[in-house]
Order: C-alpha cells, then structure tokens, then sequence
C-alpha cells in the first residue's frame, strides 16, 4: 500500500501560517523523511464566497505549491489532488505539467477530475453543460504536447495552427494520470486513457454538492473496484495496469482528536484486500506543528500495518 497526503490548507480551518515557506518546507521534507509515497494540493482558484464561508476548503495554486515541494525533496511524488483542466487553456496547463515534470526529476502525478463548483467555473468561464466534452478535450491536447509532436486544433475559445510547446514532458509518453471516478462515465474515460482509477467513500448526502455518485462503505467501494476490473477486461485491457487509488476512507487527520489507530489499520487491511494501491487523505492546517505530528503519528502507527 501507498499513501499520498495533502497539504493541510486543505482543511477549512487553515490559518495563513500552514502556507508559510517554512511550515510549507516542513511538511515536504517530514512527509519524505517518514515514507509518505506522495504529497498533494488541490485545485480551487475562484470559489463563491458561499463556499468557503460554508467549510469549503482553503487552497494555495497547486503548480506553484508543488514547484516548491519540488524544491525542498528528493523522491517523494508531486501529486495533484485534483487538477481540474477545464479552469485553464489547455496549453498553458500542459506546459505548467512538463516544466513541473522536469523540474522535479519526473516526479509529477496527475490526480484529475471535471470540477464541481457551478460558480467556480461560471468565474472561470467555463460551462458546467460542456465541462466533461471539455475535459476530453483538453487532456487530448496535452497528451500530444507531452509527447513533443505539433498540435493544431478548433477548441473550446482558442484555435492553435501548429503549435510546439516545449519541454515535452519528462516521464514518458507522459505523467501517470488518475481521475476522481466515481460516475460511469469517469470510469470509461480512466479505463481507456488512464493509469489509475480514483474512487472517493462517499455518502447520499454529499453526492448533490459534489456532483457524483456515492460509494458510502469499503464493501461498496470493493464492488466499483471489480467494476472496474470488468470494464478493463472488456476492452481487454490488463486490470493490473491500473492503479487503483482510494480517497476519503477517513476524515480529516488531526492528532488531537486521537484518531483510532486500531480501526485505520483494519481499513488498510480491508483496501489491500479489495486490490487497492494507494491510500489518499487529509491533514489539519489550523496549526503547523499539530499538522506535523499528525503526519508522524500516521508513520509511526499505520505504515507497519501497510507494510
């Protein structure tokens, strides 16, 4: 089992401080020192006022913030968690992709997914209608710039005429791309283009908000896995070539809520055995140094179990 944790402006009760250059130093470097697979920011760069007043998250670019992490690291992985390409012209993202994958030693993983804040892409310009055809769209662009070929294409408000954008990216043909699948239609795309299937435990009364499908227990979540596993195998592709990553299977970590070590090690325990890869989630960001030790306590008491 992996484990990929988010940076704790993710929590809606982050204070300026948890994206200081020194508290943003610490939790790269702790999370490599102590075994974390991968370290993650997420994606919101124009939410509602209603939404972050209502407990959405708090969020830093994640280009930026990775480049940082980048940085201060050796070998942990750079993980999107998610990136929403439709937000942006879709070379421009590309590019912000290689140059990342180049400037970290080709450590970047794709986390993707389609957005789900209507007023986030109203502000963006982005139709919620289109923003699936858009997606597909994109992502099709940024294959061919990753790959250093000459792109020419009508597309959603841009019209490109043989346009080489350069670096191509480092890790070839391109960064391992994972998209927040829960719907069906997320799991086609994932199956026929990508390299790993991320399912978020979710319940009924979330799915309106998040425009998704709900997957509410580990017994559910084991059922959409051999979906997927089916999917594959009808379009014979090999099962084993997707990497199945698992998100929100816990709350928020805090280690002053005395998380229940005992059950977390059984979760991981029930994941393994459905064929899961990785382990995603989140830390506090009220405090540094609370979101610190809480990314100690989770080595020094779940890694062995994972092991």
């Amino acid at each position: 089992m992996k484990f990929a944790v988010q940076h704790g402006i993710g929590d809606s009760r982050w204070t300026p401080e948890i994206i200081s250059p020194a508290a943003t130093r610490r939790f790269a470097t702790t999370a490599e020192r102590v075994g974390f697979d991968a370290i993650s920011f997420t994606d919101h760069p124009a939410p509602s006022n209603r939404w972050v007043e209502s407990g959405g998250e708090g969020v830093a670019d994640l280009f930026t913030s990775l480049g940082f992490c980048a940085a201060v690291t050796e070998a942990v992985r750079l993980l999107t968690y998610v990136l929403l390409p439709t937000y942006r012209n879709p070379f421009v993202t590309a590019h912000q992709v290689a140059t990342l994958d180049h400037l970290s030693s080709g450590r970047v993983t794709l986390g993707l997914g389609t957005g789900y804040l209507k007023s986030e892409m109203y502000a963006l310009g982005v139709d919620p209608n289109n923003r699936r055809d858009r997606f597909e769209e994109a992502m099709a662009v940024a294959k061919q710039v990753w790959a250093g070929v000459d792109v020419s294409i009508e597309g959603y408000g841009y019209s490109a005429r043989g346009v080489r954008s350069v670096p191509a990216a480092l890790q070839r043909p391109h960064p391992p791309l994972w998209l927040h699948a829960n719907t069906s239609w997320a799991t086609d795309w994932v199956v026929r283009e990508g390299q790993g299937w991320m399912g978020m435990i979710i319940g009924e009364d979330r799915i309106s908000t998040l425009r998704t499908r709900p997957i509410p227990t580990l017994d559910g979540f084991a059922d959409r896995v051999a979906d997927v596993r089916d999917r594959c195998a009808t379009i014979g592709r090999d099962p084993g070539s997707l990497e199945i990553v698992c998100a929100g299977v816990w709350p928020m970590l805090d280690i002053r809520r005395q998380p229940d070590a005992e059950r977390m090690r059984d979760d991981v325990g029930r994941l393994a055995e459905i064929g899961t890869d990785w382990i995603c989630f989140n830390v506090c960001g009220d405090d540094p140094s609370a979101s610190m030790d809480s990314i100690e306590w989770f080595a020094e008491h779940i890694f062995d179990a994972a092991a």
